[in-house]
């Protein structure tokens, strides 16, 4: 069926994906009645409804939204997934902040995976946000940033730039292009402004701005959003939470693969964690083109500017140095650094290690709850949708944690172990 196909889509989708402004996936399962998926919860509702109760927005509010919806489509592109049904119901408020909206983008269902040298004929999205040329059935990824030009129109006005009384007139008016500034309401937003509209709704694709350039237009760079929004550093002390992660990174050692799942489960299932959104902060503020991932330029870069410039008399940070943390940091090994690791390496590991994070590991590994985790149901987590090649690897490396982190040799982890395993983090 169309529609188990979609969820089984979007749940291989949002498996792929590890962006602060991209809804997460905790748990997947199913039976022969139903699919269950468990999604992070994002308690404040929709952005339609604010835009529809509260709506039009000032630029600066519309800025932050913007740019958090941006940078999400942006990560999403840089990993060949194209959205193509983004809209204001599918952009989910996370919690409200003084001027600012911490939003996350949903609904992966009719996400694809885009080649480069090809263009999608399926028809997918919704009237209003729908690029023209999607209805042609001939389109890329820049699909995506037409949306965003509608929706970035809808939070200045509150009105749509293609309007009609049904679908088939708001079609009608998408396939001809043509959309104004058409209120007084209009002469009070900067050129800046509009002129990201304009380059996002741009006619043809190959005109049209990336989300990447989108990033980095001058009504952002303007107004410092993107300092602003992963600003950490609010009072003088609390430049003693950066200079503590990248001292934690300087000093990160490799993990074994159990540890590294353990850290990224904890991580990626308790995102509203203090330490975890300021690690998002600092890792969005080092991520220079805003891609979701740090490359080893940007993490000497950011080493420079936020650790060399302010926290230490030493030498400054050399290139070979950076490439000795890199290789600790980037455990997939694909030469780039997402957010999970770098997580890994910059919070407090006894984090990791109380009671309660160490419980809802262990029982996340231990799938029968048995009270003991066994080497098939390690291989149940690491395995899945793993390539044969990679299986291999895989399975060479579990049996060597299992059989060093089995002390007693029972052919079993208990608890315990496990326990100890984990308080590894701090030797």
């Amino acid at each position: 069926m169309e529609e188990d196909n979609e969820i089984l889509n979007e749940i291989e989708m949002l498996k792929r994906v590890d962006h602060p402004n991209i809804i997460k996936i905790f748990e997947f399962y199913y039976t022969p009645d139903a699919y269950y998926i468990a999604l992070e919860f994002c308690e404040e509702g929709e952005l339609f409804d604010d835009i529809t109760e509260k709506g039009p927005f000032s630029e600066e509010y519309s800025e932050f939204i913007m740019y958090q919806i941006l940078s999400a489509i942006f990560y999403c592109h840089s990993l060949n997934i194209v959205h193509r049904d983004l809209k204001p119901e599918n952009v989910l408020i996370e919690r409200r902040e003084d001027k600012i909206l911490r939003v996350k983008i949903c609904d992966l269902g009719s996400a694809t995976v885009f080649s480069r040298n090809k263009y999608e004929r399926k028809i997918v999205g919704s009237s209003y946000y729908i690029a023209p040329e999607v209805l042609r059935k001939n389109y890329n990824e820049k699909c995506d940033v037409w949306s965003c030009g509608v929706i970035l129109y809808i939070l200045l006005s509150g009105y749509p730039p293609f309007p009609g009384e049904s679908d088939q007139e708001i079609i009608e008016n998408v396939e001809a292009g043509y959309y104004e500034y058409r209120d007084d309401l209009w002469n009070k937003i900067s050129k800046e402004a509009k002129n990201l509209i304009d380059k996002m709704l741009r006619y043809l694709p190959n005109d049209r701005i990336s989300a990447g350039e989108a990033l980095n237009h001058p009504w952002f760079i303007k107004f410092k959003i993107k300092e602003r929004l992963n600003n950490i550093i609010i009072k003088p002390e609390d430049e003693k939470i950066v200079e503590n992660f990248l001292e934690n990174i300087k000093n990160f050692k490799n993990l074994n693969p159990l540890q590294q799942a353990a850290c990224a489960y904890l991580i990626h299932n308790t995102p509203q964690l203090e330490q975890i959104e300021n690690a998002y902060k600092l890792f969005n503020r080092i991520d220079l083109n805003g891609d979701g991932r740090i490359t080893k330029n940007e993490l000497l870069a950011g080493f420079k500017y936020f650790y060399y410039s302010k926290f230490t008399d030493d030498h400054e940070i050399t290139e070979d140095e950076v490439n000795k943390i890199f290789i600790n940091i980037d455990t997939n090994y694909n030469n780039e650094i997402e957010f999970e690791e770098f997580a890994r390496a910059a919070i407090d590991k006894k984090i990791f290690i109380s009671e309660d994070f160490l419980l809802f590991a262990f029982k996340y590994f231990d799938k029968d709850g048995s009270g003991l985790i066994t080497i098939d149901e390690l291989r149940d987590v690491f395995m899945q949708g793993q390539s044969n090649t990679k299986q291999e690897t895989i399975e060479n490396q579990l049996k060597d944690t299992f059989d060093k982190v089995d002390t007693n040799k029972d052919g079993k982890i208990s608890y315990e172990e496990f326990k100890e395993m984990m308080r590894g983090l701090l030797q």
